[in-house]
């Protein structure tokens, strides 16, 4: 097949399936927004989408978000990670300060290694040093300026991708980061603040799960909607200024404890829920996640998604709250930082000692 006939099977395979789970969705449209047996498991709400009004912003909201690139060298390994925590002051819907935390700017923090990591352990170091370099400032800023909120820039646990295996070297450092996001959590409830996680590019699929098999069941042939995304699916589903019910973060399925989870202190691990929002017409719905414990959840679930409404309406092609995007702008890295770190090393061990990677001085 040549390049072309790549491309046309491309979008017709594409638009084909667009197509059929639209026609699908609209089909069971109005069992999707009838009201629904709650059961206390999975389904935690008594409908599937509820309208969500825009909060008045008068709140101290903070942001965190990090950024770091990684060189690998043959005798140890080179990261440069930036932290950045950022508060936004309302009042009566505007916003009257900003705060940046360490500084407005601020270098990154360089982090070396010499443990001889496999390729695969530093891509995940990288990772792993990041998260609790956020984490623990998303903690400190919840405990020196007690924001009302605190938004996180991804998960608001860890990733399959940042479990090491059994035997790593950098076990150390995902044990350390569980209890990092534990007193997070600990902190956050402590100091009456709200946490809340917000994922760019979710490839969840927990709601469509519970749609297939508590809402639709054998009434329908939900076969179309196999491997499909959650975004995916509430894109045909949600308007704009409306959510999903909430659910809780991972089913009760004892044979099958989720891996992250279940390396959680209970009380914490069942207290992780999740919901998407539709802030703005031409983009897809947003992932967010957040703490409940006790309460009822829907009153829960409607403030924060008030809150994140107002953050993240502000254009209508991209829905992310504002005060995360102003994080993520003073936190990226450019390559050419690390070059300059990297150059500074190379120059003062000189040319007696070898440790650049072959294929960054290939002479052809």
């Amino acid at each position: 097949m040549n390049i072309t006939g790549l491309i046309d099977e491309a979008v017709n395979s594409i638009s084909k399936l667009d197509s059929t789970r639209r026609s699908f969705v609209n089909s069971i449209s109005k069992t999707i927004r009838a009201p629904v047996n709650a059961d206390g498991k999975e389904i935690l709400e008594k409908e599937l989408v509820f309208p969500v009004k825009a909060a008045e912003l008068g709140q101290k909201i903070a942001g965190v978000d990090s950024g770091f690139v990684g060189k690998d060298l043959l005798a140890l390994d080179l990261v440069l990670i930036r932290c950045v925590g950022v508060v936004f002051s309302y009042d009566k819907g505007k916003l009257g300060s900003a705060q940046y935390f360490p500084s407005f700017y601020s270098f990154p923090q360089p982090s070396l290694t010499n443990r001889s990591l496999e390729v695969d352990e530093f891509q995940m170091s990288k990772s792993l040093q990041r998260l609790l370099q956020e984490i623990g400032m998303a903690r400190k800023m919840i405990e020196e300026n007690s924001p009302d909120y605190c938004f996180l820039d991804g998960s608001i646990v860890p990733q399959y991708a940042d479990k090491p295996r059994a035997d790593s070297n950098i076990l150390d450092f995902y044990g350390k980061l569980i209890d990092e996001f534990q007193l997070l959590y600990k902190t956050a409830e402590e100091k009456g603040c709200e946490l809340v996680a917000c994922v760019e590019d979710s490839r969840g699929s927990r709601f469509r799960t519970i749609l297939q098999e508590r809402v639709l069941g054998s009434k329908f042939n939900s076969s179309v909607l196999d491997n499909c995304y959650d975004t995916i699916l509430l894109d045909y589903l949600l308007s704009k200024g409306e959510r999903s019910m909430a659910f809780s973060y991972t089913g009760e399925d004892a044979k099958k404890p989720h891996p992250i989870l279940s390396d959680f202190n209970e009380s914490w691990s069942k207290s992780i829920h999740a919901f998407y929002l539709r802030p703005c017409e031409f983009d897809r719905p947003l992932r967010v996640e957040f703490l409940h414990k006790e309460g009822n959840i829907s009153e829960h679930v409607d403030k924060i998604a008030g809150i994140t409404y107002a953050l993240s309406c502000l254009h209508r092609e991209y829905a992310y709250p504002s005060v995360l995007i102003e994080a993520d702008l003073h936190a990226r890295l450019k390559p050419d930082e690390i070059s300059l770190v990297y150059e500074k090393i190379m120059d003062k061990l000189g040319k007696n000692i070898r440790i650049k990677m072959r294929r960054d001085y290939r002479p052809f």
